[in-house]
């Protein structure tokens, strides 16, 4: 079985006089590129409250506990 390799391929956007970029990670550029023709489909979900890592479990554990006590 052989392993898969993702990247963090950049792309650049304009938006109200002001320049931006976002990463999608991705098996090659290609890819990449489909995966941004993707995002067309994509429905917002929602604010980020808190980004952990998902190897972190002690964290996931006290972070899932704040959430709760604030209702989130």
């Amino acid at each position: 079985m052989t392993e898969v390799t993702y990247g963090k391929y950049l792309f650049e956007y304009r938006f109200k006089d002001a320049e931006w970029g976002f990463e999608i990670i991705a098996t090659s550029p290609q890819e990449a590129r489909e995966r941004l023709r993707a995002i067309s489909w994509a429905q917002y979900k929602g604010e980020v409250f808190a980004r952990v890592s998902a190897t972190s479990a002690p964290m996931l554990k006290i972070a899932t506990r704040i959430r709760s006590m604030l209702g989130l």
